[in-house]
């Protein structure tokens, strides 16, 4: 029996509630990790992930969205050979790169760690570099799965090697640690889980796609392949611009990272008050800062294959209205998260690290310089979706280039003036998410003759956050003094979401067309409808 499809909402529905327990493994690793290991030790862990993560990025970053599009163009024009043949050359040629990097890791791990200044972190390069073998079996397989809208596979795999990561990463960790193994050996263990999640997850996904019939889209068939050589040509035009683009804004990030310490020196703060400044800002402010993001932007991952069928077939109309419905979920949900946080920075951060007064107070009011980032950072996840769906892919190239220059030099001039110090750094994340924004949705309002629900609904969900969030602001003293700020908190939250949507509803601020995209669609349209609630 054929898989069945799913519309990009409810795909995007499967990724939020997949990355919502993924996130949640992830603190359940981490915490913990941090207690056995220590500082020293989690240094270890963390130079070694970040030197993969950038290895992951070069090697895989473009790969699953290219699949994804690629087979779901050649499933509208019923060119099912093809789809398998996508999947075959893709693997094989970024396998075999995968192999090259992977064995960089391996032979140049000393040279790596000493070069980071940490050493004792080789036996974690090493632990961790087979990881990206099997992460190209993941990548490969899941933009084929995405391509035929079946984002089931992915979420449970992205669940599983969460999973085993926390499981096998703790466990090794703690035996080697209790055997007298000495941190460095530990923390190779903790990171080994990483390797092994990733193995788990590739063989999954592998037996998954083996016994997988996907649903045919079209009522023509076509026998006729095209030659493997076009579609390897096909595949690299679409990955290579897309690795450059996130590796512009990933090594925007590092140099950010070194710069801020290095200005907030320059502008005369000691060395322990900088750490303090930049560790609060960092662990506390951005940590909450990328939440939201973590949940909505899946969405861009869904996105993709349904644009790119309507888009190859010729269907503008229809592509348009994808696209608009896609942003408009995006407003809807992250312009009351982005609200939320600016307008209940002290109490969420309170709430959460109750212990860390200091930290608190410096994080708290960088928090709410930070609220509109949050929907700048949706938005740029969703229209280079939408964009690289299009086959616009080089542009969020040249805006996140743009976006990421601004964001230095915003940083450099407001981290070094004394009387601004840290308080500059979210304006340059602001600016800098602000812009790329900006120019990606002014493309796309160009290439599909434009998006006219999207005024609307950003006027009305940012009325209803700002008339919900506000109150629940308001409200939170006085109920803080009767009952305490932990209920308090819990409360106005609750009032806050609560009262978003009913404003939002009252106003008509969501469209049939998003509600029929909803599991449920039409049950839950009906009882909208009832009460006068559809746009």
């Amino acid at each position: 029996m054929a898989a069945k499809k799913q519309n990009f909402m409810e795909g995007a529905l499967v990724l939020m509630l997949g990355g919502i327990i993924v996130k949640i493994i992830g603190a359940l690793f981490k915490i913990p990790l941090s207690n056995l290991l220590h500082g020293v030790g989690m240094s270890y862990f963390t130079v070694a992930y970040d030197i993969y993560t950038w290895v992951y990025i070069i090697t895989t970053a473009g790969l699953p969205i290219a699949i994804s599009r690629m087979v779901s163009e050649s499933n509208s024009h019923g060119r099912y050979t093809d789809s398998k043949h996508i999947l075959q050359v893709a693997f094989r040629t970024f396998f075999a790169f995968a192999i090259v990097t992977s064995g960089f890791l391996l032979i140049f791990a000393k040279q790596l760690a000493d070069l980071m200044d940490n050493s004792d972190a080789v036996y974690c390069i090493i632990a961790v570099a087979p990881a990206i073998l099997f992460e190209i079996i993941m990548s490969s397989n899941r933009g084929y799965f995405e391509g035929h809208k079946n984002m089931v596979p992915t979420a449970i795999s992205q669940i599983i090697t969460a999973t085993a990561k926390l499981t096998f990463g703790y466990a090794l960790a703690y035996i080697l640690l209790k055997r007298g193994y000495g941190l460095p050996i530990a923390a190779a263990g903790a990171i080994f889980g990483v390797t092994i999640g990733g193995a788990l997850g590739a063989i999954y996904l592998f037996f998954k796609r083996i016994h997988y019939k996907p649903e045919r889209e079209s009522i023509f068939t076509t026998d006729v392949a095209t030659p493997r050589r076009k579609l390897l040509k096909r595949l690299l035009a679409i990955t290579i611009p897309i690795t450059i683009g996130s590796s512009v804004l990933s090594i925007t990030n590092l140099i950010d990272t070194g710069m801020v310490m290095n200005r907030l020196s320059s502008a005369g703060i000691a060395m322990d008050r900088a750490k303090l400044l930049f560790g609060s800002y960092s662990a506390l402010a951005r940590t909450m800062f990328n939440l939201p993001t973590a949940v909505i932007i899946p969405m861009g991952v869904s996105v993709i294959p349904s644009l790119a069928e309507k888009f190859a077939t010729g269907v503008n109309k229809q592509s348009r209205g994808i696209a608009e419905s896609a942003l408009r979920v995006v407003m809807i949900l992250s312009v009351p998260a982005g609200f939320g946080l600016a307008m209940m920075s002290k109490p969420i951060l309170s709430l959460l690290y109750s212990s860390l007064t200091e930290e608190v107070k410096i994080a708290a009011p960088l928090l709410t310089s930070l609220g509109p980032a949050v929907v700048f950072v949706c938005l740029v996840s969703i229209t280079n979706a939408i964009l690289q769906a299009i086959g616009k892919e080089k542009v969020p190239v040249v805006t996140m280039l743009i976006g990421g220059t601004m964001k230095l030099v915003c940083n450099y001039i407001l981290v070094g003036t004394p009387n601004i110090n840290i308080s500059g750094a979210p304006f340059g994340t602001n600016l800098c998410y602000g812009t790329i924004a900006l120019l990606n949705i002014i493309v796309i309002w160009r290439s599909l003759d434009g998006l006219p629900t999207i005024i609307p609904t950003t006027i009305k969900s940012v009325g209803s956050a700002l008339v919900s969030c506000g109150v629940a602001a308001l409200l939170f003293n006085p109920i803080a003094a009767a009952i305490g700020a932990t209920l308090s908190t819990l409360i106005c939250i609750i009032i806050a979401v609560s009262g978003y949507f009913i404003i939002l509803l009252t106003f008509k601020g969501m469209n049939e067309e998003d509600i029929l995209l909803l599991p449920k669609g039409e049950k839950i349209k009906k009882i909208l409808a009832k009460y006068g609630w559809i746009g």
